[in-house]
């Protein structure tokens, strides 16, 4: 009766004891692996700034309109951008992603020896670096009551991603960024031409149909839309006879969608 006795608990150790250890330790050196390649992957994407600190990194601020360049610190230039570049009302965590943003892209111009402007490191013109406000033109913009809530909510966000930037291969990317892609982003070689960036290619971008300008339309008849095709073609000539006459022949991979909501458009005949 003892041997039974024996034999049966040396079968529930066999059979169900041993498995549950190793199957313990087996889960904890899972869990290890995973967390160890979770941080490698954000350290290949988010890095940090290497030389010098970012409160003390000067940049050299050159002001379009008056053609004057100021000095400032990158910590309080960007203050300026954020405030600039995105509405205050939105999410801490989408102001933060611009911060990080702006200041990789700061960072990228900083180093970039083909620079734009010979005497300064960026400028304050959206349509040739990225935008900046002072804070006393951002706070007359602002109402009254939502001043100081909105600078702080930007001071937060810029210092609580103090000196994060995106890399690639260790060093800052070109980080474009826009309000709206219109659904998908465009290869950036389609846009400004050159070889463009292994780091940059067209994807899609869910839940930007909610957004106010989405989508425009524009609306001409005939004779204008001739007319608005010929100020770039003169000796470009349309019958409107033929159904074929105006068509897309080619798509670029950022315009290319399976509702081809991005080149939808309609021809009035009068």
């Amino acid at each position: 009766m003892k041997k039974i006795v024996m034999y049966l608990v040396i079968f529930i150790v066999v059979c169900f004891i041993i498995p549950i250890i190793f199957s313990r330790k087996f889960v904890d050196k899972s869990q290890e692996v995973l967390g160890q390649h979770t941080d490698e992957t954000q350290l290949n994407t988010v890095g940090n700034i290497e030389e010098g600190n970012s409160d003390t990194k000067m940049i050299r601020l050159l002001h379009k309109s008056t053609e004057q360049v100021e000095e400032l610190s990158l910590e309080e230039y960007l203050y300026g951008v954020v405030s600039s570049e995105m509405p205050a009302s939105f999410e801490i965590e989408a102001l933060k992603a611009q911060a990080i943003v702006a200041r990789t892209y700061t960072c990228y111009k900083m180093g970039d020896s083909n620079r734009k402007h010979s005497e300064a490191d960026i400028c304050d013109d959206s349509t040739c670096c990225q935008a900046w406000i002072s804070k006393d033109d951002r706070f007359s913009k602002w109402s009254e009551n939502n001043r100081e809530e909105y600078w702080n909510k930007i001071i937060l966000a810029v210092n609580e991603t103090k000196g994060k930037i995106i890399t690639y291969e260790g060093k800052p990317i070109n980080a474009f960024f826009h309000a709206n892609s219109g659904g998908v982003t465009e290869l950036p070689y389609n846009v400004w031409g050159g070889s463009g960036y292994p780091y940059l290619q067209t994807v899609a971008t869910s839940g930007e149909d909610a957004y106010t300008q989405y989508a425009s339309e524009v609306v001409l008849n005939k004779k204008e839309f001739e007319n608005k095709i010929k100020e770039k073609h003169s000796n470009l000539d349309i019958d409107f006879n033929l159904e074929d006459s105006i068509k897309i022949t080619e798509y670029t991979e950022g315009r290319t969608s399976k509702n081809n909501k991005s080149w939808k458009f309609k021809l009035i005949r009068s």
